[in-house]
């Protein structure tokens, strides 16, 4: 199908075929050399006026006058017509400015050479002697003064809208600078950082529904992972003490301002240790990024035990006494938990209590322990009452940031809590026998925790929706 263009693109198309032929097309230019950027040339020392090189992106055009931006950094540039110049190079002058009438559009990418001057208001100034297109935009930029002002098109047209929006482009600088500063927390503590497979032949790590592809040559179906847990916990099983994996996981489930299908995650898994000193760990971590990236870092993290939340607010204790089977029932009604009824189970209706009405309320970094050892298949059972595991989850701004667990690492539960979890309504996927046959070689006791690091740089730089952060989201439709 013929594309077809608006009335703009049209005549930046025209542009570029009268300057292919009268000029040499753009797209020829290669490479540029002693080049200044122009952050570079905004911390010249005043007075300096050797002739300099640099190259960006046009941004405004005020007759003689334009701003050249580079990674959003922006600087005047000035084509001197007025000034005491000889006849030659008033000339000279003449032809330039005419290619700049003739050619240029806001939004091409430009090469100039010129010296430094300052404009009667002070403002830093390149006076132009030579300029060139390096790429033409063919395409219109949105309104300087507006940008793109609807949030659907700010995604559907992410690359304009980084263009033309300072606030998004640090936003997506402060992310890749937020992920620099946890690997280099973790390297300090020497942690070694390596990659498992995002292909699985088996969905496991975490109770979502995968993302399922198919391998041609090998007819046979293969998930992206959804967690890369048991292939980390592998590693150390054989022998690694301290690892970490910064990717992508994959989750087939919904879409909304804190949940995108593909999403990045960091975890980090410590032989010898368990929940307790893996939530100290995980405090520490994000304590530094706190204070590194945030104006008004949080003092300190809580803590508290699920149960003890629950008992607090409704008088119902856990810890005292499991509820029976009809008493469950009774509880699903009485605080009207979105279950099925086929679903409900004493553990299901605890965590949902806290997931559907407290955990909402935890604004300030909260860890919470104590999650039934019936929704936690892969992590111990508390060493005092089996109702419970030795899990915990970080929350800011009721929203989960952290998961983290006292690994499991007897082969025989491990294997008896994924039948367990096999048989729950919903459930994905089989039981990964292989795992099961690593833990049979010896998992010493660790401790791991998992960090969405959406979630973290949202929380970092107060943003309230998932798509803010991620360089490129995911679009419906």
């Amino acid at each position: 199908m013929e594309r077809k263009f608006n009335d703009q693109e049209t005549v930046r198309r025209e542009k570029l075929s009268k300057l292919c032929r009268e000029m040499g097309s753009p797209y020829h230019i290669t490479r540029l050399d002693e080049l200044l950027s122009i952050n570079e040339i905004l911390n010249l020392p005043e007075g300096y006026n050797l002739p300099l090189r640099c190259a960006g992106r046009i941004l405004v055009v005020r007759h003689t006058f334009f701003v050249l931006s580079e990674h959003n950094t922006r600087i005047q540039a000035y084509i001197d017509l007025k000034g005491n110049i000889s006849e030659t190079n008033k000339e000279e002058k003449e032809k330039l400015y005419s290619y700049f009438k003739e050619y240029i559009d806001i939004g091409d990418y430009v090469y100039i050479l010129g010296t430094l001057f300052r404009t009667k208001t002070g403002e830093l100034t390149v006076n132009v002697s030579d300029l060139k297109i390096v790429s033409k935009a063919l395409k219109p930029l949105p309104n300087k003064r507006d940008g793109i002002v609807d949030p659907e098109l700010t995604v559907r047209n992410r690359v304009a809208h980084i263009i033309t929006s300072p606030e998004c482009f640090n936003v997506l600088e402060a992310r890749s600078k937020i992920i620099q500063s946890l690997r280099e927390f973790l390297y300090s503590k020497d942690y070694l950082e390596v990659e498992t497979p995002i292909l699985h032949k088996i969905a496991g790590g975490a109770a979502a529904k995968p993302f399922i592809t198919r391998h041609n040559v090998l007819k046979e179906d293969l998930f992206l992972r959804v967690a890369p847990e048991l292939y980390l916990k592998r590693l150390i099983v054989g022998g690694f003490t301290k690892v970490f994996e910064i990717g992508k996981s994959f989750r087939n489930e919904g879409v909304d301002s804190t949940h995108n299908p593909e999403f990045t995650s960091v975890e980090i898994y410590t032989a010898y240790e368990d929940m307790f000193s893996t939530m100290q760990l995980c405090e520490n971590l994000l304590t530094s990024l706190f204070k590194k990236f945030m104006s008004s870092p949080p003092i300190a993290f809580k803590r508290f035990h699920i149960a003890d939340l629950i008992r607090e607010k409704y008088s119902v204790n856990f810890r005292e006494k499991v509820p029976s089977k009809e008493e469950t029932f009774e509880l699903a009604k009485k605080f009207s938990l979105q279950i099925e009824e086929e679903e409900i189970s004493v553990g299901l209706v605890y965590e949902k209590i806290f997931e559907d009405l407290i955990s909402p309320e935890l604004v300030e970094p909260t860890f919470v322990f104590g999650f039934s050892s019936e929704q936690s298949p892969l992590a111990k059972k508390d060493r005092e009452n089996p109702f419970f595991s030795e899990r915990f989850e970080l929350y800011v701004d009721g929203q989960e940031l952290a998961n983290g667990f006292s690994e499991q690492n007897d082969p025989s539960e491990q294997e008896r809590q994924f039948r367990e979890q096999l048989g729950q309504k919903n459930s994905t996927g089989s039981i990964d026998y292989d795992y099961i046959s690593s833990l049979e070689y010896g998992l010493p006791p660790t401790g791991g925790v998992g960090i969405g690091i959406d979630r973290l740089v949202m929380y970092i730089l107060g943003r309230k929706n998932i798509k803010e952060v991620i360089t490129f989201p995911f679009l419906k439709g």
